[in-house]
């Protein structure tokens, strides 16, 4: 079965490390072409390639090389699916910002539409996009921008992504508006599924904007709300640089600060679903108060330091 091979082969290099380390050289970069570059695209094409299936000139003759310019190739060539299966391709976004900053090798759900597993290379558990390595990771939906089901595999058509959303519908386009309502201020949980609470907020914001109130989110929806969130604001010297994670922030750090907020004591415990909400707000700002630093429910670099969070 093609799929079945493509897993296999992706997870015969389990523990394939660079050498030397920090140095982004490792034989799938070899045999790129491009050794000495970040790598994870490249594994994905090496697998694709051994595995029978040459994802053919996207960035290269061999495949690709850089996760934003595969996306954008799949998604004008029709390939995006909302319906991975073993062997698919998932393109991360781990900001929520709309850029792929990662790649791998979809193997399963393990909630459906929630959690699920991947074969990556270049990754590290507190270095998702640089870790040097190939692993098998646990993921969350709100982290991925696209999954993508390859024609070169040639079994299944894949499900397209709808140009609209509406209730039922799970996955990271559901989380990507729902950030946008979120940092909009309406009342909303980033989780990716689009329930009974997202629909009810969704035509609150048609409401308030003079846009018809069905509950399904058009592309003109999203246009509005992509619009709204990005009209300039007061910067925030603050947050210009350094590491910095606030109410509204989501993806894997998010999700380690709650894992770490947790091993040291938050009561209540923090649901550790990747989305910084209020009570993870609350939680730092018992965190900080404990350690004695400012209280700002803010983690800068000083907090995770505290926490043990490594960023990048």
């Amino acid at each position: 079965m093609s799929r079945q091979r493509i897993i296999d082969i992706a997870a015969s290099q389990n523990g394939e490390k660079e050498s030397p380390p920090n140095s982004n050289k490792n034989k799938f970069g070899a045999w790129y072409g491009w050794n000495g570059y970040a790598w994870c695209a490249m594994y994905v094409s090496w697998v694709y390639d051994q595995a029978g299936h040459p994802l053919g000139h996207i960035d290269d003759d061999k495949g690709f090389r850089d996760c934003n310019s595969g996306y954008r190739y799949w998604k004008n060539s029709g390939e995006l699916t909302s319906s991975p299966q073993m062997g698919d391709i998932v393109l991360f976004s781990w900001n929520g910002d709309g850029k792929c900053n990662h790649v791998g090798v979809f193997l399963k759900w393990v909630v459906e539409g929630k959690t699920f597993q991947s074969w990556e290379g270049n990754t590290a558990v507190g270095n998702d996009s640089d870790g040097g390595q190939v692993m098998l990771r646990n993921r969350n939906a709100t982290s991925v921008r696209a999954f993508v089901s390859p024609k070169v595999l040639g079994v299944t058509a894949p499900i397209p992504v709808s140009e609209s959303l509406k209730k039922g519908d799970r996955g990271a386009a559901v989380a990507e508006f729902q950030k946008l309502l979120y940092d909009l201020e309406y009342e909303i949980t980033v989780d990716g599924y689009f329930g009974p609470q997202t629909e009810k907020t969704v035509k609150k914001f048609q409401s308030d904007f003079g846009l018809n109130a069905t509950g399904v989110v058009s592309p003109v929806d999203l246009g509005v709300m992509e619009t709204e969130v990005n009209k300039p604001k007061v910067p925030d010297t603050k947050l210009t640089t350094g590491a910095y994670y606030k109410k509204g922030a989501i993806g894997e750090v998010v999700l380690a600060i709650q894992k770490a907020l947790n091993k040291n004591g938050a009561k209540p415990l923090v649901d550790e679903d990747g989305v910084f909400g209020n009570q993870s707000v609350e939680a730092v700002k018992a965190f900080q108060k404990k350690k004695k630093v400012t209280v700002d429910g803010i983690v800068g670099p000083e907090t995770l330091a505290l926490l043990g969070v490594k960023v990048g």
